[in-house]
């Protein structure tokens, strides 16, 4: 190993000399002579094999600085060394890295030992807050079932209060008619008693002693029963009518406090009087065949004693409370006959133009052994005739139209109307018996005994029945059924329904015509209402005055000038000479009297009902200028076409229902084979249906000019209310 070493050493050192002492090549190849060239290019590749691109500094032999190139294997062993360097400081960062490794999974295996433990501390707490969530739950549905419970306690107790308040009030009315009845049965005690007391005394002075009274005779025997029947009946009847009054309490009552709703107390009232009602109708039966028979029996002895008299004497008239029927006479009633037609199905029926008055029977009858007829009679009747109706005229003890006493504290006919002098002289006033007829025609009773119905219940069931009408109004009209009931139809219909029973429907169309006839001269609305009833103003003209009402209502009355601007928005169309016309009318009429809300609707209803109000005139002019075959009338398609192009929106049912309507009545004025209507009645049709369309524009332009009024500090005149359009509307049933 040693003289290796050394031999190694010695070649170094001999190739280091060698290397020495060689000859540079630049000094050598000029020496070469013609190998110059290849030298050189041996000398150039050698060099380029064994150097880099790469030069270092170097020291020179002058003491220098220069730069030499480094070979390839320096470069190498450089490389080398760095790669050596960079792979020991990786591999102690590899070390120092697998030390952190250890550590780091030592620290996560302690994490995720923590992380377990508290993932099950948190499935705990998931736990528990469910549990405290369902409770929560529990706890909240609780305290809502106890806020109804409490609720329902409260409601309870506030209609057990209303209904202990009302059985108060009902007791306490109780009293006070019980306590007036027992005055009253306490004078006729009292007079009772001194008549007992008299007779007692002249009993034995006035007669004389061996002298008896005479035994009663049959037939007296039978006229005291006769009397004690009547007079039975005639209490029957006054609680009924008694019973009829609390009832309509009740439901104005509970209309004023609850709308149109039919809750479990009205419900119970109801019950009781109906079952109060036929209990009494059924007695009233009972009591009426027992009052026929005896009757019957007093007229039979009548014929036996007048069969014993002398042929030829004449007959006795024989008056029965006030009945001027002569009795003999009364026997042939049963054979005389009244027909009357219905076109509509029998909803109504109209007597035959062939019918003529008896004197004797009192009314009108088409067959009468009273009267002398030909050998033959022909009646014609109308191609649409549905149903006829034969009845037998029955002596009744007055007229059923009904006369205003003296002492009933109403208008005449030359009285003023209302608040704004307008005199009743200056309208036509209605024939009432067309309202009879027509009541006659439904009904075959006699009402005996008439309840007085007040100004106030009467103006009440007014506007009952009218918001019955605006109900009737959203309902449409079935397909196969082509008719409508007319005005007065509906008036019946709302009444049958008002009371429930069909018995007791004709007792209360009875009084309350009765109270109409008597009030109608003292009210507008009233006249208003029998002058639709009787045919004399169409029954859209009430709906359009319903829908101005609001419009009046919604104003501030507080000078006349207001009446102007109020006028130029209800009234766009007028000129300026037509709506100077206007106010000068609307002075004329008010007789300077203070405006207010009565005053001015009073004027708005008086121009209605004469025709001249100004959205009616020009629904009129647009009649005359819509073409039509017969002149100044409009059949249905006519009318249908003129509305679709003047109003395209209105609703169909309600432009149907509206001319039927009117066709109806127009019908009962002129027959059954009128086909059209005229002009005036489709007018307000037309007037009513536009206003209809333009109702919440003028009014949020009306309260925008009252607001103004108020700013301006002028305060509102006091006026009595005014039933509106929506006043009707929130009458109407809800159910």
């Amino acid at each position: 190993h040693t003289h290796t070493h050394t031999h190694i050493h010695t070649h170094t050192q001999h190739n280091t000399t060698q290397h020495t002492h060689a000859l540079p090549a630049d000094e050598l190849i000029p020496q070469l002579g013609v190998f110059q060239r290849v030298t050189k290019r041996i000398a150039d590749e050698l060099h380029a094999a064994v150097y880099s691109d790469v030069y270092t500094a170097s020291g020179r032999k002058g003491g220098g600085r220069g730069k030499e190139q480094l070979p390839y294997f320096t470069l190498a062993q450089r490389q080398l060394k760095k790669l050596e360097d960079q792979m020991k400081k990786l591999e102690d960062e590899i070390a120092s890295l697998k030390e952190q490794l250890y550590t780091c999974e030592a620290e996560l295996e302690k994490v995720n030992t923590d992380a377990e433990g508290l993932r099950h501390s948190l499935r705990d707490r998931d736990n528990k807050m469910h549990e405290l969530s369902a409770e929560l739950r529990s706890c909240v549905a609780e305290c809502d079932r106890l806020k109804k419970v409490a609720t329902q306690h409260q409601r309870s107790d506030e209609r057990m209060k209303r209904e202990a308040d009302y059985h108060v009030h009902t007791l306490q009315n109780t009293i006070q008619t019980l306590n007036e009845e027992k005055s009253s049965l306490t004078t006729y005690k009292n007079t009772h008693a001194k008549l007992q007391d008299v007779l007692a005394k002249t009993k034995h002075s006035n007669l004389p002693p061996e002298k008896t009274r005479p035994p009663a005779t049959q037939k007296g025997q039978l006229q005291q029963h006769i009397g004690t029947a009547e007079a039975l009946r005639d209490n029957l009847l006054a609680l009924q009518n008694t019973l009829m009054d609390e009832y309509d309490e009740t439901v104005n009552a509970h209309i004023q406090k609850h709308g149109g709703d039919v809750d479990a107390m009205l419900k119970a009232q109801q019950d009781n009087f109906k079952k109060s009602i036929t209990d009494v109708y059924n007695e009233l039966l009972l009591l009426q065949r027992h009052m026929d028979m005896l009757t019957s029996r007093a007229h039979q002895m009548d014929l036996i004693e007048s069969e014993s008299q002398e042929p030829h004497r004449m007959i006795t008239e024989h008056h029965h409370h006030g009945n001027p029927l002569v009795a003999q006479l009364q026997v042939l009633n049963k054979y005389a006959a009244m027909i009357w037609t219905s076109s509509d199905g029998g909803r109504s029926f109209y007597p035959l133009k062939e019918s003529q008055l008896c004197n004797t029977c009192g009314e009108k009858v088409v067959l009468c052994p009273h009267m002398s007829y030909p050998d033959e009679m022909t009646v014609q009747l109308s191609g649409v005739c549905t149903h006829l109706k034969i009845s037998t005229p029955v002596a009744r003890v007055s007229s059923l139209s009904p006369k205003l006493s003296p002492q009933t504290n109403v208008t005449q006919i030359g009285g003023q109307l209302g608040h704004c002098g307008l005199s009743i002289q200056a309208m036509p006033m209605p024939n009432y018996d067309i309202i009879w007829q027509h009541y006659r025609s439904r009904f075959e009773m006699e009402r005996n005994i008439s309840r007085q119905l007040g100004f106030d219940k009467v103006m009440g069931m007014m506007h009952q029945f009218c918001a019955f009408v605006l109900s009737e109004d959203s309902t449409p009209i079935a397909a196969e059924d082509n008719s409508v009931p007319t005005f007065l139809d509906s008036l019946i219909s709302w009444i049958s329904k008002r009371y429930l029973l069909r018995k007791v429907a004709p007792l209360a169309c009875y009084d309350f015509l009765l109270a109409l006839s008597k009030y109608h001269s003292q009210n507008i609305e009233l006249l208003v209402l029998v002058w639709v009833l009787c045919g004399d103003l169409d029954g859209a003209a009430l709906r359009f005055l319903l829908i101005m009402a609001d419009l009046v209502d919604a104003m501030t009355w507080s000078s006349p000038n207001n009446f102007d601007a109020w006028s130029a928005i209800i009234y766009p169309i007028l000129q300026e000479d037509e709506a100077d016309r206007l106010r000068m009318n609307y002075a004329a009429q008010s007789s300077n009297s203070q405006i207010s809300k009565s005053v001015v609707m009073e004027f708005v209803t008086y121009m209605v009902m004469k025709g001249t109000d100004p959205r009616v005139a020009e629904m009129e002019g647009r009649l005359a200028d819509h073409p039509h075959k017969e002149v100044g009338r409009m059949m249905e398609t006519e009318f249908y076409e003129l509305v679709d192009s003047t109003l395209p929106q209105a609703p169909y049912h309600q432009v149907q229902r509206l001319y039927l309507q009117s066709l109806a009545m127009v019908r009962g004025r002129e027959g059954i084979k009128c086909t059209t209507v005229p002009a005036r009645n489709l007018a307000y049709i037309l007037s009513f249906l536009k206003l209809q369309q333009e109702a919440t524009s003028l009014q949020g332009k009306v309260e925008q000019l009252a607001k103004t009024t108020v700013s301006l500090g002028s305060g509102a005149t006091p006026s009595t209310p005014l039933f509106t359009m929506a006043t009707a509307r929130s009458m109407l049933t809800r159910r």
